[in-house]
C-alpha cells in the first residue's frame, strides 16, 4: 500500500514507532481538514504524559462515512471516549482473546504510564486491558477483579475507531518492556487498520547469542511460523523452531541472514572476551556519573538507578551512599588496577573505604559497637537504619580484604554478638538498632532463629565469609570455630532452607562461604554440598549459561501482585535470571571453587555464567545510564531486559553499583587473576603478633562496653575542618559539620551525656551530644548569633546546667545555657556592654558556687565577672575583683 493511503497526524518521535511497525504514511503535525483520500488515520498522542485536545469533526465525520482510524490518549468534545486521566500505578497491560496475533492474556509492561479510565461504549471490543495482573509473559490467574480497558475496536457509522487509553506509541521512548511483544502489538495495529496481513512474526538467532569462545561450537536458530528458506539447512526442533546443525566457527565476526533479518556472533578468546567486559564495566561508573562529581571516589559513590523507568526513559538515579556498594565498589577497582596498572583504582578503592571505615562504623559505646550504618554516615541513634545482617558481612569482609584490619574485626565482633550462640548464625538479621540496644548482646545469643532464617544463605552467607576472611588473615581459631558451627548446620540440613529470593540465588550464595570453609578444614560434608550445588545449578542453567530462577518468593494472587519484595520471576520455567541476587554472586564464588576443590564441574559452570554476563552486558554507546551495565532480570529467551515486575523495592530494571555490577566485574576479574581469595593457611598469620594483638584489643573494646566501663572522650577538628572524637582509643568522624574552630565540650552530669561545642565554617554555633547509652547526637545550630571566636563550656552544678559563652561578631561576650532536658538552651544574650578581644576563660568555682569569666577587653584590661543564679555581675576589672 502506498504511503498516501494513511495519514498520520503526531510528532516525529512518536511515529517512530508505527514506522519500526511497518506503517507507511504521510505525516501532518494537525489533523488535515479533508480525510478522504486516506485509507486509514492515525492520531499519536503528541503531548504525553497529558492528553492531546483534539478538535475532531473532521476525523468523527470520516470514522462515520466509513474510514478507519486509530486514536491515542486524547480528550475532545464528545466524539471519543472519555474519563479521568490517571496514573497506573501497579496496573499493566494485557491483551484479551479478541486480539489476534498475540496469545490471550500476554503481558506488556508500560511502566507507570498515564491513561484516561474510560468504560467501554456499546458494542465495542476490548482488544488490550489495564488490570494489576501477577506474571511474568502471561497474567497467570487471568484478568483482575478491577480492569479498565487500554485498546478499544469501536464501530461507528460504516466505519471503526481504534481508541487506546494510553500513548501506545511511546512503547519505544518509554522502553516498555517485552519490546518484541510491544512492536508485534503495533505491527498487528498497522495492519488492521489497513486491512493487510502482519507480516509473518520471524525471529533469527544463534545460540549461543552474541559471542561464542574460541573451538565451541555455535547453532542457528530460526522462530516463526514455517520452515524459512536459508543456506543453512534447518531441521524442526519443536514446533515454529528451526535449527541448524552444531559447527564450530572460526575466529571473527559471523552474519546470517533469514528473509529480511540478520544476525551476528563474535568468536573469540574467552579471556579477551572477559577484558572487555570488565573494561566496560568499570568505564560505566564514569558514563552514568555514579561517582557524583568527584572522579577519584572522594565524595562517595551511589547506589545506582531504581526501577522505576520515567516518562523519558529514563531510570531515576539514587544516590544513597550504601557501605555495601562502597566496599564492593572498592574491591572491584582495587582489582581492576592490579590487572592493569593504572594507579586510579587504588585511589578510588582508598576513598570509599576511607568513607566507610571513618564514617559508617558504629563506634558509640553500646550495643550497637563494631556494626555498620548501611545507608550512609553514621548519625544519631533515631537516624539509624535498620542494621542488616548481610550488609554488615561483607562491608566486614571487603574491609578486612582491603587492609582495614581493626574496622573489620569490629565488624566481624559485632555480628558474632548478634548470633545466635549455639548455631553460629544471625538472629534476626534485618534487626532495628532498638531490638539491639534493648536486648544486649547476651539475650540475643540465647534469642532463637525465627522462621528457618538459620538456612538462608542470603541472609547468613557474607557473615560466614567474614569470619572465614578473618581466621585467615588472624589466625584466630574461634573465628574458624564460629564459621563452622553454622556451615555445619546449613550445610547438614540442606537443600532445605528459606526462601529469601529463589532457590537458585539461595544456591549461588552458599558457594562461597562453603568454599571457605573447605579451604581451611577439607570437610567431606562442605564438598558434598558444594557439588549438590552444582548438580542443582546446572539443571536451572539455560543455553547460554545464566541460571534460571526457580522456586521464587512470587505473588500467590493477583491482589498480591506489587504490594511486596517478591521475585523477578513468577513461575517455575521462566526464563529468567537474577543479576542482583544470583548471577553475580554465583559467577564471582565458582571460579574460585574450582580453584580449591580442583573438580572440572565447577570450572564448567564459571565459564558458562561468566560467558552468560558477558552476553548480556548492555551494549548500547547511545546510553549513557545503561551501556557496559546489568540490569536486574533477564530473560534469556527473549534475549532482553524483562521480568515480573511485582518486587516493589527492586524490580527488574534497577542497577546497583554494588551487589550487581562490582561483583560481576569482581567475578571475571578473580577469574583472569587466578589467585586464590581467601589467605592461606593461617599457620603463618598466628605467628604475626602484631594480628594477635589487634585481636585482642578489639575483643577488649568489647568486653570493657559489656562491663559498663566508661570512657573518657577528646574531640578535635582535623584538617578538613569535620570533628573527630576518640573514645577509648577509637576515633569517630561526627557527621558532615565542617567547623573552623577547635570544639569545647563539658560532662552534664545529670543526663550522663557530654555536650560538645564548636563554631561551624557559617560561624554560627552547633552542638551535638554524647549520651552514654544511646551515644552521638546529631549537629544542631543554636541560634543565628554570628561568632568571632571558639566557644568556651563549663559545668554549673549548682544550676545542673551546662554554661556557654562565645565572642560574637559584635565583639561582645554572648552566653546561653543547657539546662538538663535533652536540647534545651536558653536563647542567647550578652554579658554586659563591653568589647572584647576573645573569647574569656571560664570555671566553676566551688567555693563561691558560681561560674566565673576572665577575659581581656579591647583597650587591654583584664576583665572579670561571675554568674549568680541566671545573671551575670557586671565586669569588673582585677584589682576590684580580688578586693570584693
Amino acid at each position: 500500500m502506498s504511503a498516501s493511503s494513511v495519514a498520520l497526524i503526531g510528532p516525529p518521535g512518536p511515529a517512530t514507532a508505527f514506522a519500526a511497525a511497518g506503517l507507511l504514511f504521510v505525516r501532518y503535525d494537525e489533523l488535515p481538514a479533508d480525510l478522504t483520500a486516506y485509507r486509514a488515520v492515525v492520531v499519536l498522542a503528541g503531548n504525553y504524559p497529558e492528553p492531546t485536545r483534539l478538535a475532531s469533526a473532521p476525523l468523527a465525520e470520516y470514522v462515520r462515512g466509513g474510514g478507519t482510524a486509530y486514536v491515542e490518549f486524547a480528550v475532545d468534545d464528545g466524539f471519543l471516549p472519555g474519563g479521568p486521566v490517571r496514573d497506573a500505578h501497579i496496573e499493566r497491560i494485557f491483551t484479551r482473546e479478541a486480539l489476534t496475533g498475540i496469545e490471550p492474556l500476554s503481558i506488556l509492561d508500560e511502566h507507570l504510564s498515564r491513561a484516561q479510565e474510560v468504560v467501554a461504549p456499546e458494542g465495542a471490543t476490548e482488544l488490550l486491558t489495564y488490570g494489576s495482573v501477577a506474571g511474568t509473559h502471561k497474567a497467570v490467574f487471568g484478568p483482575p477483579e478491577h480492569t479498565f480497558p487500554a485498546l478499544l475496536d469501536i464501530p461507528v457509522g460504516t466505519g471503526r475507531l481504534l481508541y487506546a487509553t494510553t500513548a501506545l506509541s511511546h512503547h519505544i521512548q518509554g522502553r516498555y518492556k517485552p519490546v518484541r511483544r510491544w512492536r508485534r502489538l503495533l505491527q498487528l495495529i498497522s495492519a488492521n487498520l489497513v486491512g493487510a496481513d502482519a507480516p509473518p512474526d520471524l525471529e533469527v538467532f544463534t545460540e549461543p547469542h552474541v559471542w561464542v569462545a574460541s573451538g565451541e561450537p555455535v547453532k542457528l536458530v530460526v522462530r516463526g511460523p514455517e520452515k524459512p528458506q536459508t543456506d543453512l539447512e534447518l531441521v524442526e526442533a519443536s514446533p515454529g523452531r528451526y535449527e541448524s546443525e552444531p559447527s564450530v566457527l572460526p575466529d571473527g565476526e559471523h552474519t546470517f541472514a533469514v528473509g529480511n533479518q540478520t544476525t551476528t556472533i563474535t568468536v573469540g578468546p574467552r579471556r579477551e572476551r572477559y577484558r572487555r567486559m570488565i573494561d566496560r564495566g568499570i568505564a560505566w561508573f564514569d558514563r552514568a556519573g555514579m561517582f557524583y562529581d568527584a572522579p577519584d571516589g572522594s565524595e562517595g559513590v551511589a547506589e545506582g538507578f531504581s526501577n522505576e523507568i520515567g516518562f523519558d526513559g529514563k531510570l531515576p538515579f539514587r544516590p544513597v551512599p550504601r557501605g555495601d556498594c562502597y566496599t564492593q565498589t572498592a574491591h572491584a577497582f582495587r582489582m581492576y588496577a592490579d590487572l592493569t596498572g593504572e594507579t586510579r583504582g587504588h585511589t578510588v578503592a582508598e576513598n570509599l573505604m576511607r568513607h566507610v571505615v571513618e564514617e559508617e562504623q558504629l563506634t558509640d559505646r553500646n550495643y550497637l559497637y563494631g556494626a555498620f550504618e548501611p545507608r550512609g554516615a553514621r548519625t544519631d541513634l533515631t537516624a539509624t537504619n535498620n542494621l542488616f545482617a548481610d550488609d554488615g558481612g561483607w562491608i566486614s569482609l571487603f574491609a578486612l580484604i582491603s587492609g582495614h584490619l581493626e574496622s573489620g574485626l569490629r565488624g566481624v565482633e559485632s555480628l558474632i554478638r548478634t548470633a545466635n550462640t549455639e548455631l553460629g548464625l544471625q538472629v534476626d538479621p534485618w534487626r532495628t538498632p532498638s531490638t539491639l540496644m534493648v536486648k544486649g548482646w547476651d539475650e540475643f545469643g540465647r534469642s532463637p532463629i525465627e522462621d528457618g532464617l538459620d538456612l538462608t544463605s542470603h541472609w547468613q552467607s557474607s557473615a560466614l565469609c567474614a569470619y572465614l576472611y578473618a581466621y585467615g588473615i588472624t589466625g584466630e581459631a574461634s573465628y574458624l570455630e564460629i564459621a563452622e558451627r553454622g556451615l555445619d548446620h546449613m550445610a547438614s540440613h540442606h537443600p532445605r532452607a528459606r526462601l529469601e529470593t529463589s532457590r537458585t540465588c539461595e544456591a549461588g550464595r552458599f558457594l562461597l562461604p562453603l568454599a571457605g570453609g573447605y579451604f581451611y578444614t577439607r570437610k567431606p560434608l562442605y564438598l558434598r554440598t558444594m557439588l549438590d550445588l552444582a548438580e542443582y545449578l546446572k539443571s536451572r542453567q539455560g543455553p547460554d549459561g545464566g541460571f534460571a530462577e526457580w522456586d521464587g518468593k512470587c505473588p500467590p494472587s493477583n491482589e498480591a501482585y506489587g504490594v511486596d519484595e517478591a521475585s523477578i520471576f513468577q513461575a517455575n520455567g521462566d526464563p529468567v535470571t537474577d543479576q542482583l541476587y544470583g548471577t553475580p554472586f554465583a559467577a564471582w564464588a565458582l571460579p574460585i571453587v574450582h580453584q580449591i576443590t580442583g573438580e572440572p564441574v565447577f570450572e564448567e559452570l564459571a565459564h558458562g555464567v561468566l560467558d552468560y554476563l558477558s552476553r548480556i552486558q548492555i551494549d548500547d554507546p547511545d546510553d549513557d545510564q545503561l551501556d557496559g551495565t546489568w540490569q536486574r532480570a533477564f530473560d534469556f529467551d527473549a534475549w532482553e531486559y524483562f521480568g515480573s515486575n511485582a518486587d516493589i523495592g527492586w524490580g527488574p530494571y534497577c542497577v546497583e553499583t554494588g551487589w550487581s555490577v562490582a561483583p560481576t566485574l569482581i567475578a571475571a576479574m578473580q577469574y583472569l587473576h587466578g589467585r586464590p581469595f581467601f589467605p592461606p593457611a593461617p599457620a603463618a598469620a598466628a605467628s604475626a603478633t602484631g594480628a594477635a594483638s589487634v585481636v585482642a584489643s578489639v575483643r577488649a573494646e568489647f568486653d570493657s562496653i559489656r562491663r559498663g566501663e566508661p570512657a573518657e572522650p577528646a574531640f578535635h577538628r582535623r584538617e578538613d575542618g569535620r570533628i573527630v572524637r576518640v573514645q577509648g582509643g577509637v576515633p569517630a568522624v561526627l557527621g558532615d559539620l565542617r567547623a573552623v574552630g577547635e570544639p569545647a565540650w563539658a560532662r552534664n552530669e545529670p543526663v550522663n551525656s557530654y555536650e560538645i561545642y564548636v563554631r561551624g565554617a557559617d560561624n554560627h554555633l552547633h552542638h551535638t551530644y554524647l549520651d552514654d547509652r544511646v551515644g552521638q547526637g546529631r549537629w544542631q545550630q543554636l541560634g543565628d548569633l554570628e561568632l568571632a571566636d571558639d566557644p568556651v563550656v563549663a559545668f554549673n552544678p549548682g544550676a545542673d546546667a551546662v554554661e556557654v559563652y562565645v565572642l560574637g561578631a559584635d565583639r561582645r561576650i554572648h552566653h546561653c545555657s543547657m539546662i538538663d532536658v535533652r536540647g534545651g538552651h536558653t536563647p542567647w544574650e550578652p554579658v554586659g556592654t563591653l568589647h572584647f578581644t576573645g573569647s574569656p576563660a571560664v570555671m566553676y568555682d566551688e567555693k563561691l558556687g558560681s561560674v566565673r569569666l576572665v577575659a581581656n577587653d579591647t583597650a587591654g584590661q583584664d576583665r572579670r565577672t561571675r554568674k549568680v543564679n541566671r545573671w551575670h555581675l557586671p565586669w569588673q576589672d582585677y584589682s576590684h575583683w580580688i578586693t570584693a
